[in-house]
């Protein structure tokens, strides 16, 4: 009879102690959050930027993963502006999907950075050869090797425009993309997305606009003539 209640108490104070380490965990959680969110208002008023918390619109603006899966998809945390002349938008996308036999939802997140890059351009994805990666297997295009075994091991790129992937991925190119493998990149349209599993920080924010316009910077000219139909004033 001891026994029984000693180990029905030892029950007990285990489901108290659970409950009150999720209580604490989630006051934490949201803490932080509310922290993330007003050092990202606070880079926008820095860098004259505009900032959003709703950023409704946006996750039906673009294409590809991770957009268009699950449901109560959502756009947030909205940071827009220009950086080196490059208009961009940055935001905090998720999405809502249920497994299990018990159908849990689950919420999956994700930083999105676009530029904008004032012309159409092919479709050309570059996704890291990782648990990530393989999450952003999309049907266009076809598998593309440029050649070079440690980018061609590294990363899976898919496109419907060799002629295109050859004239972007120049040395330059992956030898930069080799050094950012955390991240999947992918010329969409008039934008350029570069995307990562999470939400997006003010303190990471300047180093991937940086990254992405030098990228942008580094396609030849002439790629830029042929898409935009001739010289422009636009950053190349």
């Amino acid at each position: 009879m001891i026994v029984s209640v000693l180990l029905l108490l030892l029950v007990v104070l285990a489901t108290v102690g659970i409950i009150a380490l999720v209580i604490v965990l989630v006051v934490v959680g949201a803490r932080r959050n509310r922290a993330r969110i007003g050092e990202l208002a606070g880079l926008a008023a820095a860098r004259g930027w505009r900032f959003h918390p709703d950023g409704s619109g946006l996750e039906t603006r673009f294409t590809g993963h991770p957009f268009g899966r699950g449901r109560r998809r959502a756009a947030s945390q909205v940071l827009e502006g220009t950086h080196q002349g490059w208009p961009f938008i940055a935001f905090d996308y998720s999405y809502v999907t249920s497994s299990g036999s018990d159908n849990q939802d689950s919420t999956s997140w994700f930083s999105v950075v676009s530029l904008h890059l004032g012309a159409q351009a092919p479709l050309l994805q570059v996704r890291p050869q990782s648990a990530f990666g393989r999450f952003f297997a999309d049907s266009f295009g076809s598998d593309f090797r440029i050649g070079h075994p440690p980018f061609d091991d590294a990363f899976d790129v898919r496109t419907d425009a060799p002629e295109f992937a050859l004239d972007v991925l120049q040395p330059p190119v992956v030898e930069m993309l080799l050094a950012t493998r955390e991240r999947a990149w992918r010329f969409s349209g008039d934008s350029l997305l570069v995307v990562r599993p999470g939400r997006h920080v003010a303190a990471e924010v300047d180093g991937v606009l940086a990254q992405a316009t030098h990228l942008l910077g580094l396609v030849p000219p002439h790629v830029w003539t042929r898409l935009r139909g001739g010289p422009t004033d636009a950053p190349v």
